[in-house]
């Protein structure tokens, strides 16, 4: 039975809490029999990602989640005094903020002296969006919401379940130029230093570390760094005699779908999966200011994909759920499931070519369809 599955691939896109959404569709992909062989993700999708990968079933999926505590990254109380958060309200009162292009402008003004002491040795990319990035490091390391530590021992836990701790315990026969190594699963962080997206675990080697060694956990947390809520994973990488601080951040902040991480096929097809949705926005309510920011910089670079050969891109429709509502309802939690659920069945919903109509007539396919003949 199992040679009977349809094999595919898959790439989901980042999007937070809102990742929810992916465990639907899984739900959908099993009922229909797809097996997923490479798959590539970035935030919330490098983490559902790992966990498809390392063979966790959709049920056990929502079992995962209705049994997690998220009261470790509860944000309902946001403080003005934020800096990141304090800055664009005098922004905003300096009567500056007209649209979201006007956030990217306002990342890009310096933060206040002093806060790049640290970091601005290393840093190699310039313009608008190295600014951006120095302003993400510089914020986020003055004050963010969490560490960021306890999505990578939650996630340590669940994948040592299955017997996966480190890369190695997942590569596969699966090769190809863009996956020399065969990982089952792959996933991107961004090195603000550099300006550069990372594809983990094999670009780690470039911080002199074996990808083989790297914990999948540790790179689900460097993918999931989103800025101004977690810390940024920082490498120490050695220069000669000396060293210098990388900070690793989401992935999603240059590109929140890289659908480029799994080569295109003849024979397998590229599933791809987007988180769709308009957040609510309050210039008066310091954590809406924060979710509003956090989702312009996701939004920011995200590539042309309307050519990319034997593909299925799926948007799956989130409402106004936002990167960070880690409060959801139970009702919410559904919503976002069955958004998921739907989205995928209305992609592979069953076609029948007119020309086989035409050969066998539509009365017998309408009986074959209901098990009649």
């Amino acid at each position: 039975m199992e040679r009977n599955r349809k094999r595919a691939n898959l790439v989901l896109g980042g999007g937070g809490i809102k990742g929810i959404a992916y465990i639907g569709m899984y739900e959908a992909a099993e009922a229909k029999g797809f097996r997923f062989e490479s798959i590539g993700g970035v935030s919330a999708g490098a983490l559902v990602g790992a966990v498809i990968g390392a063979g966790y079933k959709a049920q056990e999926l929502k079992r995962i989640l209705y049994e997690t505590d998220f009261d470790k990254i509860n944000i309902r109380d946001i403080s003005r005094e934020m800096p990141v958060v304090q800055r664009f309200i005098e922004y905003f009162e300096k009567g500056r903020y007209i649209n979201d292009n006007s956030i990217e402008d306002f990342l890009q003004i310096p933060a206040r002296e002093g806060l790049f002491s640290e970091i601005i040795e290393p840093f190699e990319f310039s313009g608008p969006r190295g600014d951006i990035l120095k302003n993400i490091i510089a914020y986020s390391k003055e004050k963010c919401l969490f560490d960021g530590d306890f999505i990578e021992e939650w996630m340590y836990k669940i994948l040592l379940k299955k017997g996966i701790k480190t890369f190695s315990d997942i590569r596969t026969k699966n090769t190809d130029k863009s996956n020399p190594k065969g990982y089952k699963v792959r996933m991107t962080a961004v090195d603000a230093n550099r300006g550069k997206v990372v594809v983990l675990p094999d670009d780690i080697s470039f911080y002199g570390i074996d990808p083989d060694r790297l914990e999948v956990a540790k790179a689900i947390r460097m993918s999931t760094s989103v800025p101004f809520a977690f810390k940024p994973v920082e490498i120490n990488k050695k220069y000669g005699k000396s060293s210098k601080k990388h900070y690793l951040v989401d992935g999603g902040i240059l590109d929140n779908f890289p659908l480029w991480l799994i080569e295109p096929s003849e024979s397998v097809p590229l599933i791809g999966c987007m988180l769709k949705g308009k957040a609510k926005f309050s210039i008066f309510d310091p954590l809406s200011i924060l979710k509003k920011i956090i989702s312009v910089v996701h939004d920011y670079g995200i590539p042309d994909v309307k050519d990319y050969k034997n593909c299925n891109i799926i948007n799956i429709d989130t409402g106004n759920i936002s990167f960070l509502d880690f409060n959801l309802d139970e009702k919410e939690k559904e919503f976002l499931i069955q958004s998921g659920y739907k989205a995928f069945n209305h992609a592979f919903r069953r076609r029948i070519p007119i020309s086989i109509i035409k050969r066998y007539g539509f009365i017998y396919i309408l009986r074959r369809l209901l098990g009649l003949c």
